[in-house]
């Protein structure tokens, strides 16, 4: 058991006290993402402990970064899923979180796996870089996705905002293949790791060409915010995209706050540590880590530290 009353307020020691009823949450994405299947994962390496049959986890769907964040704050999700430039930012109290104001009590407990600014294109236009998206049909996320956020401060270093807000379309992370391929937009942006569905769905399904975000405002870019780091999604890793594009990315990582008992979150941590090997294998984004960042972020879980 972990803990008693409201979000933590009083705790419980790993095996006695009160009991919990309630399940352990673990706000992910949308269907056809990386965040679901991978929280799922993180939820199975939990459960697969006896002592946890109880108060089983539960991977639940979201909007993605800022919306698990701000469920992890009220305290609706035990844990979430977020990427670093988000979770900085709720941690300082800045962009979609600058209302709020900091919030000294989310931890990051581990570091996943990289994800990549992701620009795709229809093949019949001549977009290549980002910056050819001035003046074109753009799908971005609706409010909440965190990839917005990065978006937004991609922008600002190219001394712009997109023009002609009239050609900027907010659909639902799930509904902008749709709109790509039946023509309403030019171009979509997100945030994945690689390889993911809806990269695939999008390449497969009306040809869709990845998009370079790279050049001097991205070196910019990468010299003033340490959590952006250089990226690039390999050549060849879906249809009609044989050379490597590059790009900008953060890291996926599992958040939590402080409120939550230490005993919980250690043992959501142990338990995918635990299973490594296991855990490495139910998803392809996760195969390229290495178990040195891993050991860092668990010495971070008991620092109990965000940076």
């Amino acid at each position: 058991m972990f803990r008693c009353g409201d979000h933590g307020k009083r705790r419980c020691r790993l095996h006695g006290g009160c009991p919990r009823s309630d399940p352990v949450t673990l706000a992910t994405g949308t269907p056809g993402g990386v965040y679901h299947p991978i929280g799922n994962a993180i939820c199975r390496m939990f459960n697969l402990e006896g002592e946890h049959q109880a108060m089983p986890c539960v991977a639940v769907s979201s909007d993605g970064s800022v919306a698990n964040i701000r469920r992890v704050e009220s305290g609706d999700s035990t844990f979430g899923l977020s990427r670093t430039d988000v979770a900085y930012a709720a941690f300082h109290g800045e962009g979609p979180f600058a209302a709020a104001g900091p919030d000294p009590s989310l931890r990051i407990l581990i570091a996943l796996y990289p994800e990549a600014f992701t620009v795709v294109a229809r093949a019949n236009t001549s977009i290549r870089d980002f910056q050819d998206l001035r003046g074109k049909r753009v799908g971005i996320g609706t409010i909440g996705v965190g990839y917005n956020f990065t978006r937004d401060v991609v922008l600002g270093f190219y001394g712009s905002t997109i023009p002609d807000p009239e050609r900027v379309l907010e659909f639902a992370p799930a509904e902008q293949n749709q709109a790509l391929c039946s023509n309403k937009v030019d171009a979509i942006i997100f945030e994945a790791g690689h390889p993911n569905g809806l990269t695939q769905e999008a390449t497969t399904d009306c040809r869709a060409r990845l998009v370079r975000v790279a050049g001097p405002p991205i070196d910019r870019l990468l010299a003033t915010h340490s959590y952006y780091i250089a990226s690039v999604i390999p050549g060849g890793m879906y249809a009609g995209n044989p050379g490597d594009v590059p790009t900008i990315g953060t890291r996926a990582v599992l958040v939590s706050s402080s409120n939550q008992p230490d005993e919980l979150t250690y043992a959501v941590v142990k338990s995918v540590f635990e299973n490594f090997a296991v855990f490495r294998l139910l998803h392809p984004a996760l195969s390229a880590d290495s178990l040195v960042g891993w050991w860092r972020s668990a010495r971070t879980v008991r620092r109990r530290l965000l940076w």
